[in-house]
């Protein structure tokens, strides 16, 4: 199934709980990153932009009941067409 099966995951799934961390995990990240599922990373991935500081979106857990708990909040809808759009931690 190779890297098919990163996709089923992610496209049925309403929240990513990301544990520990090969590529084959941050390629699961940047794919619910980009289909706007909530992201949870539970002793993984700490992904920076070019200043160090945390891209935003990703939750970071440090026990599998917060990462549970986060993954569980509901994520606000997206902005519509054509307004300014934010992410928030």
């Amino acid at each position: 199934m190779g890297q098919a099966r990163n996709a089923i995951l992610v496209t049925s799934a309403d929240a990513v709980i990301a544990v520990g961390g090969s590529w084959g995990t941050l390629s699961e990240v940047a794919l619910a990153m980009r289909l706007g599922r909530r992201v949870v990373s539970l002793g993984g991935w700490r992904i920076l932009d070019a200043n160090g500081d945390p891209i935003p979106g990703i939750h970071y857990a440090t026990t599998p009941e917060q990462a549970v708990a986060a993954a569980l909040t509901p994520t606000p809808p997206p902005p519509e067409p054509g307004s300014p759009a934010k992410c928030g931690n």
